[in-house]
């Protein structure tokens, strides 16, 4: 009896412990950032961080622009068009981001200029925009 009780309440204290889906990914968020950022795409693309916002259950990817990037040209609608294109069809074949597609979170990609810090690009993707109907009822 005295035994049972100790592995119903280790049992009950293991559930207790373990996180939501959002809290999970607000820990992933921030281990990759402290593990991974910066961290350089290629010649012109450095990757700051990763957060996750619970409220609007968006991840949050910013990236800083330097070099042949770092201009007015990529404040164009036909450079952000071509960008958000490329970003679209990532969402769309990335494996890594299943789960969280599968759980229709939003993608916002932030890209900022080195030079003036100022924001010369940004894209946000919806579970619409990957076909995927917006995550309803408990955040699991």
């Amino acid at each position: 009896m005295k035994k049972s009780l100790i592995i119903l309440s280790a049992l009950c204290g293991l559930s207790s412990c373990q996180e939501s889906f959002d809290e999970r990914c607000t820990r992933e968020a921030r281990e990759y950032t402290e593990k991974q950022c910066p961290r350089r795409m290629d010649a012109y693309t450095v990757m700051d961080s990763l957060t996750y916002d619970t409220p609007s259950r968006t991840l949050h990817y910013f990236y800083t622009l330097e070099g042949g990037l770092d201009n007015d040209s990529v404040t164009s609608t036909e450079f952000q068009d071509a960008l958000k294109d490329l970003l679209h069809k990532y969402i769309m074949n990335s494996v890594d981001l299943k789960t969280y597609k599968e759980k229709g979170l939003n993608f916002c990609y932030h890209y900022y200029s080195r030079s003036t810090g100022k924001e010369r690009c940004k894209a946000l993707f919806t579970p619409t925009d990957y076909g995927k109907a917006p995550h309803t009822g408990n955040k699991d």
